[in-house]
């Protein structure tokens, strides 16, 4: 009698090779944002911890993007004197045209001068779409501080973006 096939964080095999696929270039760049200077081995890291893992992860995404960020702060510990920027917010050459262009550039300036906690937190919701819980799981925060964290993030940035109350040209 043959055995099924065993399970993976993600379900099947399939499942798993599917979501490698899907989150590996995600996590690459996220380690690239921490200043990992070997960001492919930190994220390929990340899959091999979750895999190892005896214990099952509710939130196998969530898991990953802690294990990332972890690695990669470890990793660049001895430059922690260095600032951590997050270098853009769309990904390069998903831009749209001239003025989405502009207003990313604005926006990415902006971004950088919010603080890394608030800054981070925004970059996951908005730029990596996780959710609130899974948020929270990575920053291991409770969810009531993620959105707070957010909610003062995108307050701050509206206030850069429009500092007299108006609408901003280009929003």
């Amino acid at each position: 009698m043959a055995q099924p096939p065993p399970e993976t964080p993600f379900g099947t095999q399939e499942a798993f090779h599917a979501a490698f696929a899907e989150l590996y270039p995600r996590l690459v760049s996220y380690a690239r944002r921490y200043g990992a200077v070997f960001p492919e081995d930190i994220a390929q890291e990340s899959f091999v911890i979750l895999m190892q893992r005896e214990v099952p992860v509710e939130h196998p995404t969530a898991f990953l993007y802690g294990t990332v960020r972890t690695l990669s702060l470890t990793e660049r510990r001895p430059m922690k004197n260095q600032n951590l920027s997050l270098e853009v917010v769309n990904e390069p050459g998903l831009a749209g045209g001239a003025d989405d262009q502009v207003l990313n550039q604005e926006v990415r300036e902006r971004m950088r001068m919010l603080s890394p906690t608030f800054r981070e937190a925004l970059w996951l919701f908005v730029v990596e779409g996780l959710s609130i819980r899974e948020i929270a799981d990575i920053l291991d925060i409770p969810e009531a501080t993620v959105k707070t964290r957010i909610h003062r993030a995108k307050a701050q940035l509206k206030d850069q973006l429009n500092p007299t109350g108006g609408v901003h040209v280009l929003v």
